[in-house]
Order: C-alpha cells, then sequence, then structure tokens
C-alpha cells in the first residue's frame, strides 16, 4: 500500500517548529507493508490544502494529514476537508463527552473555542482522541481513504497506535517492508561505499543499502520489500550475515540506536554507573543519557561546571593546571571527570570543556574546540579535537555526540 503525508502549518515552513510527526508515521506504517511515498508540507491556506490533498488522492492508497485541527480561526483544516468531501458540519456527542471528562479530569474550565472541538463533518469517521480535543477524522472516497490528525505529537502518536495502525494492519496487502541497521564506525562514506562494492553488487533485487552519516558513525540500512515474506527474510539474514562478517568490530551497534541508546546498553550490559561534569555542553550529555528511559540504574547525576571555581572546588580541578595548559584542555577534562567520578561515585564519567563559539576562540584554540575526558574503573582518557564551525548549536550538538562516541568507544575497549 502506498501514502503520502501532508503536514500542514505556517510554522513548520517558517522554521519555527520542526516536523517530527511524519518520520513517527513511517516507522510505524513501514513494518505492516504501508510505504510512504511523499511528504509535503503547506501554509495553513484553504487552496494549498485542496491542492496537495487532491494531488496526494491521486497518487496514493492513503493519504494522512496532519496540523491545523486547533479550536482557533488559523486552524481551517476540518473545514477544508468538510468541502473537499461534500459534508456538513455537525455535532459529535461522543467528542464533546470525551473533552468534557479531559477537563474535568484537568480541573479546568472549558470555554466556547474548545466547545467548537465537538463540530466534525457528517462525512467523516470520528477517531477519538483521549489526550486532546480534537477528534482524528477518517474520509473515504473512490477506494482510497484520507486520515486527518492533530499535529501535536503525544496526540498523533496516540491516534496512529491506538487507531490508525489497527486499522492499516487488518486491510494490509501482501507488500511486506523489511529493515535491517547496522551502526558502523573507523570509515568515511566514501571509503565504506567502495569497500562495500561487490557486496552491494552481490545483494538480490529486492533488497538496497542506504548510508546514512553522521559525524564518527555511518548507518548502514538494508531494506527488503516484496511480497513473500519467507524469502524475503531468508534474503535479509542471508544479507545482514555476509555485512556483519565484512564489517565486524566496525560495527558499534547491530540496532538501529541512537549513541545515548548504545552506551546506555554497554553500561547496563556491564552494570556500570555513570556521571558527567560539563562545561560547554552544558548538561546537554546528561540530558542525551537521562531521555532514554531506563537510564536511572545506569545514570547518577552531572555536574554542569562552568565556571572555573566550580570546576576547582566541586570536582577538585587543581587551579595551577588550569592556568599551565587552559580550561579547554585534554589535562583539565581529565581531571573533571575524576573528579565527578569520586564525587557521585560512578564507574565511568564524561567530563567536557569546550569552545562553542561564535565568540571566546583563538589561534590556538578556535572556536570549534573541544576536549573531552572519559574516566572508567580508574583508567583515564582524553582528546581534543576541533570541528571548525561558527554555529554554537550546531557546535555544542557535535560536541555531545562525540563525548557519547568516545565514551563508548572507551568502554569497550
Amino acid at each position: 500500500m502506498k501514502c503520502e503525508i501532508i503536514v500542514i502549518g505556517d510554522e513548520l515552513l517558517i522554521g519555527q517548529v520542526t516536523d517530527t510527526n511524519s518520520g513517527y508515521i513511517a516507522r510505524k506504517l513501514n513494518p505492516v507493508g504501508v510505504e510512504v511515498m511523499r511528504t509535503t508540507v503547506i501554509r495553513d491556506r484553504e487552496e494549498e490544502i485542496i491542492s496537495a490533498v487532491e494531488e496526494s488522492m491521486q497518487r496514493a492508497d492513503a493519504v494522512i494529514v496532519t496540523g491545523g485541527l486547533g479550536p482557533t480561526n488559523d486552524d481551517i483544516t476540518k473545514i477544508t476537508l468538510c468541502k473537499i468531501f461534500g459534508g456538513k458540519m455537525v455535532f459529535s456527542q461522543a467528542t464533546q463527552d470525551n473533552n468534557d471528562a479531559l477537563f474535568a479530569k484537568l480541573g479546568k474550565e472549558m470555554n466556547h473555542l474548545t466547545r467548537s472541538q465537538a463540530m466534525v463533518p457528517d462525512c467523516c469517521k470520528v477517531l477519538p482522541n483521549v489526550v486532546g480535543t480534537a477528534p482524528g477524522m477518517m474520509f473515504k472516497r473512490e477506494g482510497k481513504i484520507l486520515i486527518s490528525l492533530p499535529g501535536v505529537p503525544y496526540e498523533l502518536q496516540k491516534l496512529i497506535d491506538d487507531s490508525v495502525l489497527p486499522m492499516f494492519e487488518r486491510c494490509a496487502t501482501d507488500d511486506r517492508i523489511f529493515h535491517s541497521t547496522r551502526i558502523v564506525t573507523g570509515f568515511t562514506e566514501s571509503k565504506l561505499a567502495i569497500y562495500l562494492t561487490d557486496y552491494e553488487a552481490s545483494l538480490p533485487s529486492t533488497i538496497k543499502l542506504a548510508y546514512l552519516p553522521k559525524p564518527n558513525i555511518i548507518r548502514l540500512r538494508l531494506t527488503a520489500r516484496g511480497t513473500d515474506s519467507d524469502a524475503l527474510y531468508c534474503d535479509m539474514y542471508e544479507a545482514t550475515r555476509k555485512l556483519d562478517e565484512l564489517l565486524k568490530e566496525n560495527i558499534i551497534s547491530y540496532d538501529d540506536a541512537t549513541l545515548e541508546e548504545i552506551l546506555l546498553k554497554e553500561l547496563q550490559e556491564r552494570n556500570y554507573t555513570i556521571s558527567t561534569a560539563e562545561s560547554c555542553t552544558g548538561g546537554g550529555v546528561a540530558s542525551k543519557i537521562t531521555s532514554i528511559s531506563g537510564a536511572s540504574a545506569n545514570f547518577m547525576g552531572s555536574v554542569v561546571a562552568y565556571d572555573n571555581s566550580i570546576k576547582i572546588n566541586l570536582l577538585s580541578v587543581d587551579e595551577e593546571i588550569i592556568k599551565e595548559y587552559g580550561v579547554v584542555s585534554t589535562q583539565v577534562v581529565e581531571q573533571m571527570a575524576k573528579g565527578v567520578a569520586e564525587k557521585m561515585k560512578t564507574d565511568c564519567a564524561i567530563a567536557t570543556s569546550g569552545i562553542a563559539g561564535p565568540t571566546g576562540g583563538s589561534k590556538q584554540k578556535p572556536v570549534g574546540t573541544i576536549a573531552i575526558g572519559l574516566y572508567c574503573k580508574g583508567k583515564t582518557h582524553s582528546l581534543l579535537v576541533t570541528i571548525p564551525s561558527a554555529s554554537r548549536a550546531r557546535n555544542i550538538e557535535r560536541f555531545i555526540d562525540l563525548a557519547l562516541f568516545n565514551m563508548i568507544k572507551f568502554i569497550k575497549e
């Protein structure tokens, strides 16, 4: 089954909000044989919604529309879809009852705008939204379906899981899509592609290999498409076996995992605890680790040691070392890592100190320079890296990834 996604919202096109919904939809639908062919982002304009919907309905078997279902005047998706499918707006008592219960639970009073959420097109099937006031809606035309969902991510995700996914599972076609991912290090993208030239050429026509690079790592994704599940499974098994044999120690994860997920898994397997001492990353490393459910079993805490006095007085960094080598140095971050591990009684620790910019750099240590200190079971390791970039946000993001990546390597070694 082929599907297209239409994402509605001016805020997405001006960069105020990042679309995460289309990725969630695709990840959920792929395993049941629904292939997302296109994602279109448009403004909250009636003519643009009509045009996008009509074009998508011609190309795809199913269309999922997100956004524009709020109670304010700029949310026009519901009214526009009602026009497209030739209906009229009617009151849904079930939706009103849901919203009354939701507001009673929150102890809030509903205003007239929120009450208008219970008005729905009479040409749709209402999909209950148990965590929000805007219901989902399903329309049918000429054997094709359109599903309209709220743009609030947690509301959309609940509706996808509870209503949309079961619907697609029931009407699933014979199409099957399997994915298998490996996280690889030690190669540039081009070097890895050259290394795997013969391997790619040997893959059956049902399997394709994709390269998704990030600093220090490459995500290799094998995708199998076809109608014979058993044959696809056998093809994928053989393809992954050969890939694993070729890459061996260069594989740091056999799952489609983030660096923080990989690190936490390594810690869990060894029953190690970890803490962080962060300067330039401002708690970003700790935030990444604690974003993973279950992190509390291994992550003990963090010190955001932005000022030198915190490094000296709280983490026991030698003031003379700072004067001699500078705060962005391997000598300082090693002491920071050891200091926070001792304070928090952890097996491992990560420390960061760098120049995120756009100011503060020098000829010897330009903007984009990061010192990373690692501690594990009495051993320390450090590195000083410069990644030239004028973007503060980009530098901090890279610093965090570098810290996580090198901690994974250090633990494994």
